[in-house]
């Protein structure tokens, strides 16, 4: 008898223990869910283009639309920091309201906003979520400029001229943003002086390089600061090796 009342008391607490997971399910709001899944994937987003300074980071989630920055800090003690509020929509205010209904009505569209907090630490495919700050924090510093070397032309073209091109060019290792790209016998070469991200990879001098067939060429480019961003990659060598 009394292994029968243990066995009845665990089965009622496992129906008491289902009917509270239902009722916790069918309370919660689609919307709010899809803000955490919308902060992974662009926190991912975030990791994946990271950009030269933090503001960079934190406006490569921003352009996923409905996004705000609310904070976005870089220190030499806890590195960068970086809030976002996300906003997500959905046609079902609960999701029981979705289970018991035969088809969506758009027209009515149910809305929230959550706050989420990026840091180093932050594990792949997670998000924290987090109380949105009373007030917007951001650094808007622009990333420093790092200028080519005044002899990086003509060592760049002695690099490609070499027996061993592509070996010599990746040894040109003080060349800001070096990028080097073999395709066959094909070798482009790119380095520009980074000062940010958001244009694509921005910068006031660009040295492009390429040797095809034999024959090399190296072309030096500039910008002042007040026309746009050059782009500066070995795309760009190819382009011009092209024409």
């Amino acid at each position: 008898m009394k292994t029968l009342w243990v066995v009845l008391a665990v089965v009622a607490l496992t129906l008491v223990g289902g009917v509270g997971a239902f009722w916790v399910w069918a309370q919660g709001a689609p919307a709010e869910a899809r803000t955490h899944t919308r902060a992974v994937a662009i926190f991912n987003a975030m990791e994946t283009y990271a950009g030269s300074t933090v503001y960079d980071q934190a406006r490569e989630g921003e352009r996923e639309g409905e996004v705000e920055i609310m904070v976005a800090t870089d220190s030499p003690d806890d590195g960068r920091r970086i809030v976002l509020a996300i906003t997500a929509h959905h046609e079902c205010r609960t999701n029981w309201e979705c289970a018991t209904r035969i088809w969506p009505d758009s027209s009515n569209t149910y809305s929230a906003t959550r706050c989420f907090e990026w840091s180093e630490q932050r594990e792949w495919d997670t998000a924290d979520e987090v109380d949105c700050p009373k007030t917007r924090e951001i650094d808007t510093t622009p990333a420093e400029t790092v200028e080519l070397p005044d002899d990086a032309e003509a060592r760049l073209e002695k690099a490609l001229r070499a027996d061993e091109p592509a070996a010599s060019v990746r040894a040109l290792t003080d060349l800001p943003g070096l990028a080097v790209r073999e395709e066959g016998a094909r070798l482009y070469v790119a380095s520009g002086g980074v000062t940010g991200y958001w244009s694509g990879r921005a910068a006031t001098g660009c040295l492009l390089g390429w040797r095809v067939g034999g024959e090399v060429e190296v072309v030096r480019l500039s910008a002042s600061p007040h026309e746009d961003p050059l782009s500066c990659s070995w795309e760009d060598a190819r382009a011009r090796a092209q024409e």
